[in-house]
């Protein structure tokens, strides 16, 4: 299986240069001193497409928003073409990280 990506600030700039636009999972991370925290984990057929809509102000979850207003962010991802193989590993990382977002 592919391996995780390295941990970018989570940018417009940054999405468009590093997040793939094929399928994966990815981790939305808040620095909290020197603790990472992951807040939201999702999953997308276009990564970078998706990555995206999470910065634009149009993003519904207020709990993402709140997030992104309010703290330093970061993402990373893995790239899963399939879809049976992004929902388990979806799945895996909310299990593992039960982050607050994804209530």
């Amino acid at each position: 299986m592919a391996e995780w990506s390295s941990r970018y600030p989570y940018t417009q700039a940054n999405v468009q240069k590093y997040a793939p636009v094929g399928g994966g999972v990815y981790r939305l991370i808040n620095k909290n001193g020197e603790d990472y925290h992951v807040f939201y984990v999702g999953q997308s057929d276009n990564m970078e497409r998706r990555l995206l809509e999470h910065l634009a102000t149009s993003e519904p979850n207020p709990c993402i928003k709140r997030y992104l207003q309010t703290n330093d962010c970061f993402f990373r991802f893995i790239e899963i073409s399939s879809s049976y193989e992004r929902d388990r590993v979806e799945q895996e990382q909310i299990k593992e990280y039960s982050p607050g977002c994804n209530t």
